[in-house]
């Protein structure tokens, strides 16, 4: 086939357009590639994150449980005697002092008892007299001889007789002179009086019929059980010291009471395998009410300089718990081991120091050397130090 020149010359431009095409393409990456260097050098933002501060607390090493309040002391209070209730003397919910006039039962019958009672000492005086004096007449003719050993025996028994006969009714005047003291019903203790079960008008029986219940209410006493695998540690301690205990009423937000730890059962039952104690508490606040459920802390120990921080910053990775603390504005991860936890924050046995700045949100955006913002001042952790004294558990 035969080349014109005009094919030849199409051919030449074909080639022209493919150099330029290839030109064209070649410019375009190399300007997508500086792009993507570009954009691969570009820094990465700031991951915002709040932060706290750890500080060294003086932390209670406690125990937790569940205590109820009882009174220190509680007493039933009944009649000695028969009657019918003359006068009540205190009103429902009084406070009332050991000694103080509670009821009045009806005191005639007893009265004219002992006044009874009392007649017949006098009968019976007046015949041990007699007697005593027959028995020394006839003593002085035995003496003589001018009697038998016989009738002088007789008065002798006569007067012995008549003497033990006026002990038995002077007996019964001081046993009625009880029972007229018992129609006067006081109160056996310090305490506030619950309401009256019997009112006035009622007849009540000897020791039978309850008329009211008396409780100190200060101190008070918190009776609780623990877990008797606790009981070494506890042993380890309550031999030479006094436990100090911490008892907060539920759901009342109010301080804890302090009292001390004052018994420990001789026993860990079996079925529940839990041991009781009690605690006694000055309570003259009278925060503390019998029946009322209260959260207890049993201290063992103080643990002193503890760095705590908020549980919610501790992570858990392969390699085991850890935190990410900020420094010169980037995120470090630091391997921590984690101790007692108090509420909402956790003692850190090694791993951290107190003063470091420790990342408690924003975490899930965070790597190794990652550039931070923080976007809150750092507070210290813990807040206050009466959440020290709050339970604690182990981690």
């Amino acid at each position: 086939m035969t080349t014109t020149p005009h094919m030849r010359r199409l051919g030449i431009l074909s080639k022209k357009n493919a150099l330029s095409a290839l030109g064209i393409l070649f410019i375009l990456f190399a300007l997508v590639g500086c792009d993507k260097e570009k954009k691969a050098a570009a820094p990465r933002p700031a991951a915002p994150v709040n932060t706290v501060t750890a500080k060294a607390v003086d932390t209670p090493v406690t125990i937790k449980a569940v205590g109820n309040v009882k009174a220190s002391n509680s007493v039933t209070v009944k009649s000695r005697v028969d009657g019918h209730i003359l006068r009540i003397h205190f009103l429902d919910g009084d406070m009332v002092a050991a000694g103080q006039p509670l009821y009045t039962i009806d005191p005639e019958t007893y009265i004219y008892t002992q006044m009874g009672a009392q007649a017949s000492v006098a009968s019976d005086r007046a015949n041990a007299e007699y007697a005593r004096k027959e028995y020394l007449r006839y003593k002085d003719l035995f003496d003589q001889n001018v009697i038998s050993r016989d009738e002088y025996e007789v008065k002798l028994t006569a007067y012995e007789t008549a003497r033990k006969a006026m002990e038995a009714d002077s007996a019964q005047v001081d046993i009625a002179r009880r029972n007229v003291k018992f129609t006067q019903i006081t109160s056996p203790i310090n305490g506030m009086a619950g309401s009256t079960l019997l009112d006035e008008g009622n007849l009540v029986g000897a020791d039978k019929d309850e008329l009211v219940v008396i409780k100190t209410l200060a101190p008070a006493d918190v009776q609780f059980s623990v877990p008797g695998y606790e009981l070494p540690r506890i042993r380890a301690v309550y031999v030479d010291n006094q436990l100090t205990v911490l008892a907060t009423p539920a759901l009342s937000g109010a301080e804890p009471a302090r009292g001390v730890l004052t018994f420990m059962d001789n026993w860990v039952n079996p079925d529940t395998g839990m041991i009781n104690l009690k605690a006694r508490f000055p309570n003259q606040d009278t925060a503390l009410w019998p029946g009322q459920f209260v959260t207890i802390n049993l201290i063992l120990t103080t643990q002193e300089n503890a760095v705590r921080i908020p549980a919610q910053a501790v992570q858990r990775g392969p390699s085991g718990r850890y935190v990410f603390v900020v420094e010169d504005g980037k995120a470090k991860i630091r391997p921590v081991v984690p101790g007692l936890r108090v509420d909402e924050e956790v003692v850190i046995d090694s791993g951290l120091t107190a003063g470091e700045t420790v990342v408690v949100e924003g975490m899930l955006r965070l790597f190794p050397d990652a550039p931070v913002a923080i976007k809150n001042a750092p507070e210290t952790a813990p807040a206050a130090e009466g959440n020290s004294t709050k339970g604690q558990e182990n981690s």
